[in-house]
């Protein structure tokens, strides 16, 4: 009796069983008592055995793949596929036999393979083939997915330094595979000089304006595009202030631009002041450019002109007078301050000449006078001009051959005639020339001119050499032939010291 109601219960559970696919196990395989034997020699041949390799399967990110499951003896063992998380090591269960576990609409399995159509980086992972049976029956693939890369800046997207401090920028990527990171700059070259430089990070140190830009962060690793993120510097510093010209020379009823060129961050606040006073405000009027178009080309252009007006684009300020008269000459000041100092300028508007320039040659062709020519610049007519000369003797020369003078300055002045005034009256570059008379044979001299117009005596011009004619005694030959040159006595005594110089 209990030998029968232990073959019942077992063959319940057979049944049980085969309900759930497990048609390999039969009634024989199963002791008296119920319990569960396998024989090798009956059931060896039902074993599955997997017809494929491991194998890393790498695909590009959209693309398909094939996982295969390949097995033969499967006989109704069910084939179970799982996937293996490559971050945490978790089992998903994605199918059993022929049935769909997951949800994920991507995967389909004909026969013993499983395919995932358009791949995505998560999809990454070992995926294991399996039959379970003691001991279990596995197969694991492997799926590599590569995908272009991203990078996001650590740094803010703009940063405010102060001129000499020292700043890293730092960048992180992700992509598959591994992206390279280099950097570079939107407005040229790194301030290292180098086009490109490779790394997370990118440190400048003592940073002033010419380091000011836009860096970019590219991460590349060959799949897909390039990825980039940008950062802003923007460098604080004191004022910096400059002049177009120092010197602006003029004349009654001219218009003239005083330029002053300030930079800065903050950016400065510009004020004026002349002859040591401020220019108020009701001196100036004081009107932001407008900018209009024309012929689709960018111009400046003021509302109404004045007498003074005060303007600025860009890092260019101008002081603009429009009619200038006697009054206005004078020394201008460019003031430029920030929260990190102040800086200033001065250009000097004047009516005076430019310091003269001389245009004759430095060899004389005469042996006792020389005519000395020089040209200068000036609004108004020259009315005088000044002229001292001095003889010199080069064969002292110093260490740094500057000429030795002797003697004293020779000083002579010209009025210059009415009529050469009126010739000129309309021209700014003026010619003069004077002949000294009573000079050495053969000497070196040093000159040095002056002029004057209505508003006073130019600068100094620099100091200018020249000879009288340096005659040449020739020694004859019996024969009648030249047989030697000898230089005047001041051209030997140069040449002797130069001898004597070199020597060691």
């Amino acid at each position: 009796m209990e030998v029968g109601l232990g073959r019942t219960i077992i063959t319940l559970l057979l049944i049980t069983a085969q309900g759930l696919g497990y048609n390999r196990y039969s009634y024989d395989d199963y002791n008296s008592d119920g319990t569960y034997y396998y024989d090798n020699n009956d059931g060896e041949e039902d074993v599955p055995i997997f017809l494929a390799r491991s194998q890393t399967f790498t695909v590009e990110v959209g693309q398909s793949v094939i996982i295969p499951c390949d097995v033969e003896n499967a006989g109704n063992n069910k084939l179970i596929i799982k996937k293996i998380s490559p971050n945490t090591g978790k089992e998903k269960l994605m199918w059993v036999g022929s049935e769909r576990v997951t949800r994920d609409r991507r995967i389909t399995v004909d026969g013993y393979r499983l395919t995932l159509s358009g791949v995505r980086p998560r999809d990454a992972g070992t995926f294991l083939c399996m039959f379970e049976m003691e001991p279990p029956i596995q197969l694991r693939h492997s799926l590599d997915v590569q995908f272009a890369p991203t990078i996001r800046s650590l740094a803010p997207p703009e940063q405010h330094v102060t001129k000499g401090t020292s700043l890293t920028l730092e960048c992180q990527a992700e992509g598959n595979p591994k992206p390279i990171i280099h950097w570079s700059r939107q407005e040229g070259p790194l301030p290292s000089g180098q086009s490109t430089q490779l790394g997370r990070n990118l440190t400048l140190e003592g940073v002033d304006r010419l380091v000011e830009g836009t860096y970019l962060c590219t991460a590349d690793n060959g799949i897909g595009e390039a990825a980039s993120a940008a950062m802003t510097i923007a460098v604080e510093y004191p004022p910096e202030v400059t002049t177009e010209k120092g010197i602006v020379r003029s004349g009654e009823g001219d218009r003239v631009e005083l330029v002053c060129v300030v930079r800065g961050r903050p950016t400065p606040e510009v004020s004026w002041t002349r002859d040591g006073h401020p220019l108020q405000e009701a001196q100036v009027d004081t009107k932001l450019p407008y900018l209009g178009r024309r012929n689709d080309t960018a111009h400046l252009s003021f509302i109404h002109a004045a007498h003074l007006s005060l303007a600025h684009a860009a890092h260019r300020h101008i002081l603009t007078f429009a009619n200038v008269s006697e009054k206005d000459f004078g020394a201008y000041v460019c003031i430029a301050r920030n929260t990190h100092g102040q800086r200033d300028a001065v250009i000097q508007m004047t009516g005076l000449p430019k310091p003269p320039q001389v245009t004759s040659s430095a060899n004389g062709g005469e042996s006792t006078s020389y005519t000395l020519t020089w040209e200068t610049e000036s609004y108004y007519p020259i009315t005088e001009f000044l002229v001292k000369y001095h003889k010199s003797h080069l064969g002292d020369w110093q260490n740094n051959h500057s000429v030795v003078m002797a003697g004293s300055w020779e000083t002579v002045s010209r009025k210059v005639e009415l009529e050469r005034v009126r010739e000129v009256k309309e021209a700014r570059r003026h010619h003069l020339a004077l002949t000294l008379t009573g000079l050495q044979v053969a000497t070196d001299y040093v000159a040095v001119v002056r002029v004057r117009n209505k508003y006073g005596w130019s600068a100094q011009s620099p100091h200018f050499t020249f000879s009288t004619k340096k005659a040449m005694a020739v020694m004859q030959t019996s024969s009648g032939g030249s047989w030697c040159s000898i230089p005047s006595s001041s051209t030997t005594l140069v040449l002797l010291t130069l001898i004597i110089q070199a020597l060691p």
